[in-house]
């Protein structure tokens, strides 16, 4: 057997195993990954990717303590969360870091930035310490469409003492243009694998010289091809990275760009 893909959730382990794998096989290798490893105390099988509106999946326990609660640090904060009810990716550590250092240089007093698509607040809160750190008053708006993930974010945000720093306004992103009163200087878009861009919605929360941090996928030319068709000459030029892989030959995209 290859190596099995796996992801360490601070105290759970997610692993994947080839559909024809004897359960017995999973049992076995999952107690030896649980050995191998002290800081996981749960090992979980991943019987189902991300998928749905809200982008989540489904686990099976193999072995350790059987929960699916989830204590996870990155960044110097802490994240508690059901992995099979909230979307959350510990892949994107380091890209978090890279995106809280750009906002926080860019951030000056009381800048309002809005996260949107933010699932258990991984983006809000590590910018929220950044800023903190850096003696930078903001005010951050998380925004999440999963109930679950919602509630796990007004937890994690107690728990990195940062309600200072951010707002929750729950519910679809394209609402949000009825909710929010003010235009933001910073948005954050680190979207799902979507048809809608949902640029048109960020637009309409922009004034002249807002950034925009947008996530695309596929190739660099479909991601500058769907963000020039959906922004319609309304922005200046665009910076573009890749920002990690979602599959084979398949990539994200984080593209950067400031409201005319």
């Amino acid at each position: 057997m290859k190596k099995i893909p796996q992801d360490i959730v601070g105290n759970i382990a997610l692993l994947k195993f080839p559909k024809r794998t004897l359960w017995l096989t999973k049992k076995l290798k999952a107690m030896k990954f649980l050995k191998q490893h002290k800081g996981v105390e749960t090992v979980l099988e991943k019987t189902t990717g991300f998928s749905g509106e809200l982008r989540t999946m489904k686990t099976k326990h193999l072995t350790g303590i059987k929960t699916k609660e989830a204590t996870y640090k990155e960044n110097e904060c802490t994240f508690k969360f059901n992995v099979d009810e909230s979307y959350f990716s510990p892949r994107l550590s380091n890209e978090r870091k890279v995106i809280a250092d750009q906002v926080t240089k860019l951030s000056k007093k009381d800048s309002k930035i809005l996260v949107m698509f933010a699932g258990i607040s991984p983006y809000p809160i590590v910018i929220a310490k950044k800023l903190k750190q850096a003696k930078k008053k903001a005010i951050i708006i998380s925004n999440e469409l999963n109930k679950k993930a919602n509630k796990e974010s007004e937890r994690n945000i107690k728990l990195n003492k940062l309600q200072d720093y951010i707002q929750l306004i729950n519910g679809d992103a394209k609402k949000l243009p009825t909710k929010i009163k003010e235009k933001q200087d910073i948005i954050l878009m680190p979207r799902p694998n979507l048809k809608e861009t949902f640029l048109k919605t960020a637009l309409k929360l922009s004034k002249k010289g807002t950034t925009i941090f947008y996530h695309g996928f596929g190739t660099k030319e479909e991601v500058l091809k769907e963000i020039k068709r959906d922004t319609k000459g309304k922005i200046g030029k665009i910076s573009i990275r890749k920002a990690g892989d979602i599959g084979p030959y398949a990539y994200r995209w984080q593209a950067i760009f400031k409201v005319k």
